[in-house]
């Protein structure tokens, strides 16, 4: 029994012995074609910069590795992988960083750096606060004037290389025409291009409130718009937002009176007597925002007129800690008053 057994499994060995090896070689190419080795190019994430400092140049995108692993392994977790770089490598100046680690490997898969190092150039950028300067094209039509006019903002932050921030002293806005205008009138106009390397920290547009008015005397019940807002006894460390910048009045005058003596001889005041307390580092009081009434101060030349009514009466105020070290001009307040100031020592 046995050695009929046996003689039937060497019955035909050569041929037997071919195809074991055939088979096997089949089996070891199928399980080389499911590992797949290739090079590609995985992002690198660079870390933010904190302060002033930015990245001068556009660093580097992708580094070259090499993948090794199972196909559909490899194929679909290469998308996630990232290179990562240490936020304590980053040094001002020019360096080369090191790639520390690559994230997003799964097991089973090998990943060869084949860049370790990658040149990065970090520079100090300054800022610098600048008052912003609109002006004007043609004039009103004759019998009207144009009176004063309201930035907001009244001034921009810029950020950029020292050297160049220094050659800025103020922003110039688009022309704006006053031909045809008969009343007051709002315009929101961009920061036109600023030199190669300065930007401006937070919005592009501003908006530029005008006042135009008649030149003609007037007597009895009148409105006038466009008186801004006066922010009094401020705290220096704090700036201020208010949700209204202007106010309107409903007056009455038995004698003749110019729209122009209105606006130039009034001022309309809401008090800021909030602090900053830099022992707790913090705004007092606490509870924001601030409602506060709307007070028309009137100078002596306009005694006689009589205030009926003020819009808004109350408005929102807003306090924040003034952001420190950043340069700027104190002298020009952006508003575009004209006339003489009032005296506060007469109000309605």
């Amino acid at each position: 029994m046995i050695l009929k057994l046996f003689g039937k499994m060497v019955r035909n060995w050569k041929a037997k012995l071919v195809s074991l090896i055939i088979a096997s070689i089949f089996y070891v190419n199928l399980q080389n074609s499911k590992v797949l080795i290739k090079t590609i190019n995985v992002p690198i994430d660079y870390p933010k910069l904190s302060g002033n400092l930015s990245y001068s140049k556009n660093p580097e995108k992708t580094i070259p590795v090499r993948v090794e692993g199972l196909k559909d392994v490899v194929n679909y977790y290469s998308q996630f992988m990232k290179a990562v770089i240490d936020p304590e490598d980053v040094q001002l100046g020019v360096t080369e960083v090191p790639i520390k680690k690559i994230v997003g490997v799964p097991s089973g898969v090998k990943v060869t750096k084949l860049k370790k190092t990658v040149p990065v150039e970090i520079e100090s950028r300054g800022l610098k606060v600048v008052p912003l300067e609109v002006v004007f094209e043609g004039n009103p039509p004759p019998n009207f004037e144009k009176l004063t006019q309201i930035l907001s903002p009244q001034k921009i932050t810029l950020s950029g290389k020292p050297q160049d921030l220094e050659k800025i002293n103020k922003v110039v806005l688009p022309e704006i025409s006053l031909v045809d205008r008969k009343e007051p009138f709002a315009k929101t106009v961009k920061i036109p291009e600023l030199p190669k390397g300065v930007g401006v920290l937070g919005s592009r547009d501003v908006t530029v409130n005008v006042n135009i008015i008649p030149l003609s005397y007037k007597t009895g019940e009148q409105t006038a718009a466009g008186i801004p807002i006066v922010c009094s006894g401020l705290d220096p460390k704090l700036d201020v937002e208010l949700s209204e910048e202007q106010v309107a009045i409903r007056y009455f005058s038995l004698k003749p009176i110019r729209s122009a003596q209105i606006l130039t001889g009034i001022t309309a005041q809401v008090p800021c007597n909030y602090i900053f307390d830099p022992i707790k580092n913090k705004i007092i009081p606490e509870l924001q925002p601030q409602i506060a009434k709307v007070r028309i101060i009137k100078n002596k030349d306009l005694k006689g007129i009589e205030i009926l009514q003020i819009s808004p009466e109350k408005i929102e105020i807003r306090y924040k800690v003034k952001d420190q070290g950043i340069d700027s001009d104190p002298t020009d307040d952006g508003t575009g008053m004209e006339g003489p100031g009032p005296d506060p020592s007469d109000r309605s």
